[in-house]
């Protein structure tokens, strides 16, 4: 057998899976455009009772009720989840992934329940590598980048756009790093977005990503920001802003 012969291909699985569940994948509606939801923005959305449970597709897939193009999912953890997550969405047919996650700042300017839309990540992951992506840096596609910055601006919501980092590690993070990835523009660190477009480089899937600020990372260590009402705030805007842009689009 070829050693560089992959032993699994999503779109087998998927057909198993959907087929198990009483769906045909080649006779069935996934909507083109997802956004993968991070915990508590999950939550969030489904209090407002604007989708329906459709398929078992990446998880608990719903399509939105005012538009069946677009639809949510609650988003994987780390590089791999989401990765794997990602792989199984597109296998089923879904053409744009937006993540909707969770960031710590690196920038001492920025605060608790600030907004980024991120151009791109610094890769500190074994996914990139194992996808043939073994680069320093994995950018966004800037098209889908560029829409979301406008959604935000025409909501009215504050947003800073810029690069960020990457980790697989979350409890391995250095301050030599800290400060390595500050000086290079890096606004926060999280866990899945080079997962994310990795997959979607590989599989020609249009990807992006939000993140919100919920801790910090300075001098004086890491200070988480959950006890406050910013995160909250922040999360609900971002929920708002998705579900007017689907009626819009």
């Amino acid at each position: 057998m070829d050693r560089d012969y992959v032993m699994t291909e999503p779109k087998h699985l998927v057909q198993i899976e959907l087929k198990n569940a009483g769906f045909d994948v080649d006779n069935i509606e996934i909507p083109k455009r997802v956004f993968l939801l991070a915990d508590s923005t999950y939550d969030a959305m489904l209090e407002k009772e604007c989708g329906t449970y459709k398929y078992p597709l990446g998880g608990k897939l719903y399509v939105f009720n005012a538009n069946s193009n677009v639809g949510f999912i609650k988003s994987k953890m780390c590089s791999p989840g989401i990765a794997i997550q990602a792989e199984d969405l597109i296998a089923g047919g879904v053409k744009e992934l937006i993540h909707v996650g969770f960031a710590g700042v690196l920038q001492p300017s920025m605060n608790i329940g600030e907004i980024i839309v991120t151009d791109g990540a610094y890769n500190d992951t074994a996914v990139a590598r194992l996808y043939g992506f073994d680069y320093d840096f994995i950018e966004t596609s800037k098209t889908l980048t560029d829409e979301l910055a406008f959604l935000l601006k025409n909501s009215f919501i504050e947003a800073k756009r810029g690069k960020h980092w990457t980790t697989d590690a979350g409890y391995r993070e250095t301050w030599g790093q800290v400060l390595d990835y500050r000086t290079k523009g890096a606004l926060c660190v999280e866990m899945e977005g080079v997962g994310l477009f990795t997959i979607g480089k590989y599989r020609k899937c249009t990807t992006s990503a939000i993140y919100i600020v919920t801790d910090i990372l300075d001098e004086k260590g890491w200070s988480l920001g959950w006890q406050g009402n910013e995160i909250k705030k922040s999360v609900d805007k971002i929920i708002d802003m998705i579900i007017d842009s689907v009626k819009e689009k």
